[in-house]
């Protein structure tokens, strides 16, 4: 009975062939077995602010580009912090606001995974009816759960000394659907060209040996 022996030279590309596919597939097959649990964008505000004031689509995609809204009074957001501000016991403060707070404000969306244009603290557009407005373009990395920060930058007065303040106007969940297409377009590429890399030293060497046996 013949023997079929194996050069370590020979085995290492198997194995990181196997260690750089295994998980991969075994991943992708779970998700396609099991399915994920997918939910409708939820905002959570935590200002004096109805949740409809931030625009969202209803499913969001892996690597595909979508806009986020915020439309606001931002002079009756400015009063009612004030009256929260002023009525609040001592020593209870609204995420760490003091002193007066002033209309002008800007507004700053963050989130990891995502790629968010543009960066930054961004200064009011005004709308129609005395509301302002920001938008952003987002396009996400990762499929899965994951949040954005809803951040506003405001201008208070305190002690006759003006100084910005930041605080979190609201947390926005979202799902991002897997894009398998594109992800394999940006990434499949490259697994399979190393697969077929492998492969082929693989059959070279043992071409080689059976010639020379």
């Amino acid at each position: 009975m013949r023997r079929i022996y194996l050069r370590f030279s020979m085995l290492l590309p198997v194995l990181l062939a196997a260690i750089l596919f295994i998980p991969f597939v075994m991943n992708f097959l779970a998700h396609a077995w099991f399915g994920e649990k997918q939910f409708a964008p939820l905002v959570m505000t935590k200002l004096p602010v109805d949740s409809s004031a931030v625009s969202l689509p209803d499913q969001v995609k892996q690597f595909e580009s979508f806009t986020v809204g915020l439309q606001l009074d931002t002079e009756k957001l400015a009063r009612r912090i004030n009256s929260i501000v002023e009525k609040s016991p001592a020593g209870i403060s609204l995420q760490g606001v003091s002193g007066r707070v002033f209309s002008e404000m800007q507004a700053e969306l963050s989130g990891e995974t995502f790629d968010i244009h543009p960066p930054g603290p961004q200064a009011q557009l005004y709308a129609s009816y005395g509301d302002t407005s920001w938008s952003w373009a987002i396009t996400p990395d990762t499929p899965g759960r994951h949040a954005l920060s809803l951040k506003l930058h405001l201008q208070t007065a305190d002690t006759s000394q003006e100084h910005p303040q930041i605080v979190e106007l609201a947390e926005i969940q979202v799902f991002v659907e897997k894009n398998t297409a594109e992800w394999m377009k940006r990434y499949g590429i490259w697994y399979i060209a190393i697969a077929l890399l492998v492969a082929g030293w693989v059959w070279k060497k043992w071409r080689a040996r059976n010639q020379t046996a």
